[in-house]
């Protein structure tokens, strides 16, 4: 009888021993085969096969720099493209590159992508190399997809396991070629954006001041009726032109102006936004509810556009905090933004709470980690090792 279960052990153990062996060999499979591809791919362009460096990738052209050093959270702002082997571009940031590949279009901003340090908007290994570089540095490289990993700190790789990968698995299945220019390097965002602001101001609104920190008002027509004055709860009709520092129009309510700026689509309303003045705040609702608000933030989805992300194919947004809850909220039930908030009724938050004005309290998540953009198509792998495929927040944001 021993003798039995002990070959039945032993039958198991060898089952058990091939299922983990065939496991790890449909692994190891396709990164041996991509070694392979990209090996005979230095053959041809190279002339040799060279070895990765330390972060495991495979640098080509490196020139540092002579600018600014990058710190640790430095935010770097950063042209790249990404291409496949056979030299197909995936994506790319520049405007000359999109008229010579015949795809620019008026309605996408092209300007270098900002990646903060520290923050996981780049694979480990890349961020590691793109540190050792300087303000004006070059670095092109070849990414295998065994580099295409996350080095999270003990907190967030509990809590990205959850989802399926605590960033040891390699996110890419291809090998790709990067090439990066460090344009700026910018340690302190706020005060940046706040020093643009008041160069435009002193240029453009004669010095005026602030009536807030990082708000200015000029009025460029005034009623001079008492009627001019909105009263609390009055509703109100808004027309309005959106535009970034450099003069790009990002985004307008009014057709003409769409028109001149390349932006008008068929299929947009250009309905004056209808907006329910409140002493604290505002509310907004295309369905004739309206929720007071008294917020301070940013639309997230007015910024990704502004950066040039295509979200549309976009279906809805999934907003998870820290604790490991999340709300998916659909782009059908959002017609007033995806706001990130730093503070809720004047008083400031410790960190990050997401809003939908007009929409379901369920939108409202506390202590916001991530928000994921879901498509209904699937990305590609290049543009998802790009572009990210969610939006860490985090709490100094603006």
């Amino acid at each position: 009888m021993m003798d039995k279960i002990f070959k039945a052990l032993m039958l198991a153990a060898a089952f058990a021993t091939v299922a983990v062996s065939c496991a790890k060999y449909e692994s190891e499979d396709n990164l041996t085969s991509q070694k392979r591809i990209r090996e005979a791919w230095m053959r041809v362009n190279l002339g040799e096969v060279i070895d990765a460096d330390e972060n495991g990738l495979y640098v080509l052209e490196k020139n540092v720099g002579k600018g600014k050093a990058i710190g640790d959270t430095a935010f770097c702002f950063v042209n790249y493209t990404v291409k496949d082997l056979d030299g197909n571009y995936k994506t790319y940031t520049t405007e000359e590159l999109a008229r010579k590949m015949g795809t620019y279009s008026n309605a996408k901003y092209y300007s270098p992508t900002v990646f903060q340090m520290g923050k996981f908007k780049l694979y480990t290994p890349v961020e590691n190399l793109v540190k050792g570089l300087r303000e004006g540095g070059h670095v092109s490289f070849l990414l295998p997809p065994d580099a295409t990993t996350y080095d999270y700190p003990k907190d967030l790789k509990k809590y990205y396991k959850s989802s399926g990968n605590d960033g040891t698995k390699p996110d890419l299945s291809e090998n790709y070629l990067y090439d990066m220019t460090v344009v700026k390097v910018v340690d302190d965002m706020e005060k940046y954006q706040i020093d643009l602001l008041e160069q435009y101001a002193n240029k453009y609104y004669g010095g005026v001041d602030s009536i807030e920190k990082g708000f200015y008002m000029v009025k460029i027509k005034e009623n001079p009726t008492e009627k001019d004055s909105i009263t609390t709860s009055s509703s109100i009709d808004v027309r309005y032109i959106g535009k970034l520092l450099d003069g790009f129009c990002f985004d307008t309510n009014i057709a003409d102006s769409a028109k001149v700026y390349g932006l008008y689509k068929l299929s947009n309303s250009y309905d004056a936004l209808s907006v329910t003045y409140q002493q604290n705040g505002y509310s907004t609702s295309s369905t004739g509810e309206t929720k007071d608000m008294s917020v301070t933030g940013f639309d997230l989805i007015a910024f990704l556009e502004a950066q040039g992300v295509d979200l549309s194919g976009v279906t809805s947004y999934t907003l998870a905090a820290s604790d490991g809850y999340s709300s998916e909220v659909a782009v059908a039930d959002i017609s007033d933004g995806l706001w990130l908030c730093t503070a809720n009724k004047g008083e400031a938050l410790e960190t990050v709470m997401s809003a939908v004005p007009g929409g379901t309290t369920g939108a409202m998540v506390k202590d916001l980690l991530t928000v994921t953009l879901n498509y209904g198509e699937a990305e590609s792998d290049a543009a998802a090792a790009a572009e990210g495929e969610y939006v860490p927040v985090d709490a100094s944001a603006d």
